[in-house]
């Protein structure tokens, strides 16, 4: 089971509240915070990410909204709220807990476990999700991914561009493949209704859609 599918679970979960990942790196941490972001947000989560925990009281509290709430908090060495979010009674709350490792190992056995050090396979899982993308050639797909592996903080921002880019690519072709049946379209008329008169007309045209083959080959 990925990390993906592992998040959805547990944000349906009725019975869990915290889950833990190890801190691997601060790239990391930041492709786990978007992601969790955004798949908390498809099931209608209020997302927040906390700081600085000075009261828990704050966090466990009801909601007087009935809204499900989850949270991502950067636990540093010295602070220990585990014990403190237990005692959350509305478990549509959601605490994603980024720990120490030697923090991490501890806890892992007690609290839903999500490893971080499989970002790879959870890049790889996420766009084999979006159709888009699937579109893409195998080339654009090898060169994205590797270049996300390395850089993990801007996986998702290079996401979005990459299909940007797909977007105006397929809409500049659609233009283009308009334009140059245009020209063929108007080639055949004046090729119907020939006359020294058009030659001119004529070889501008083919000009043209020699032209707009070469700069789609």
């Amino acid at each position: 089971m990925n990390n993906l599918v592992k998040i959805d679970s547990f944000l349906d979960d009725k019975e869990n509240t915290i889950a833990i990942l190890p801190k691997v790196s601060v790239e990391v941490v930041i492709f786990y915070h978007l992601l969790i972001e955004k798949l908390s947000k498809k099931k209608i989560f209020l997302f927040r990410k906390v700081d600085d925990i000075k009261n828990v009281d704050e966090l466990i509290a009801p909601s007087l909204f009935d809204e499900k709430k989850s949270y991502i908090i950067d636990v540093g060495p010295t602070k220990n709220i585990i014990d403190d979010l237990s005692r959350v009674s509305d478990k549509s709350q959601k605490f994603f807990l980024f720990l120490n490792y030697a923090s991490y190992k501890k806890n892992a056995f007690k609290l839903v476990q999500l490893n971080a050090y499989d970002y790879k396979n959870d890049m790889s899982s996420f766009v084999k999700q979006d159709q888009d993308f699937q579109t893409l050639d195998n080339k654009q797909k090898t060169e994205f991914l590797n270049f996300s592996y390395n850089n993990p903080h801007l996986f998702f921002s290079e996401f979005q561009k990459s299909k940007l880019q797909k977007l105006i690519l397929d809409k500049t072709i659609a233009h283009e493949s308009e334009t140059i049946i245009s020209v063929r379209k108007a080639i055949f008329k004046y090729k119907n209704e020939f006359s020294i008169k058009i030659l001119p007309k004529l070889y501008n045209l083919f000009k043209k859609e020699v032209k707009i083959k070469k700069f789609n080959f």
